[in-house]
């Protein structure tokens, strides 16, 4: 169950960041990266809390990339979450809907090398450099 945060629905969803991605992987260049990096910071994303049993402390989920290291995934809306879960979990899942900039200062609080938006789709990752950026 998601939990909105001040100024986001429910139903919210990074439509402007969602076209980013997708105008992205269908043209890569320096311009379309620009416009994707320039998305990500605006609006409100989307951390998966799933499996946190103390609503006073959530614990966000993470990924390992193939050499073991930890990848942030952030989404674009909840549905966009529950795509990346079994379907057996897309039930359960629970969420923590964050303004843009304070889901990607997450990456500062563990040794992350990098974000992952839409894990369940699209899987666009950004590394950690240009996060901080």
């Amino acid at each position: 169950m998601a939990r909105p945060a001040s100024g986001f629905p429910k139903s919210y969803a990074n439509r402007p960041l969602r076209k980013a991605l997708e105008t992205f992987r269908a043209l890569p260049n320096r311009t379309t990266l620009d416009a994707l990096l320039k998305a990500m910071r605006t609006g409100g994303l989307i951390v998966d809390i799933t499996g946190t049993t103390d609503a006073a402390d959530p614990q966000v989920r993470t990924l390992l990339s193939t050499d073991g290291e930890l990848v942030l995934p952030l989404f674009t809306s909840l549905a966009e979450l529950r795509l990346a879960l079994p379907a057996e979990q897309r039930a359960s899942a629970k969420a923590m809907m964050l303004a843009a900039p304070d889901a990607l200062a997450l990456v500062a609080t563990a040794d992350f090398v990098a974000v992952q938006f839409d894990a369940g789709s699209i899987a666009q990752v950004v590394k950690r450099e240009f996060v901080e950026a």
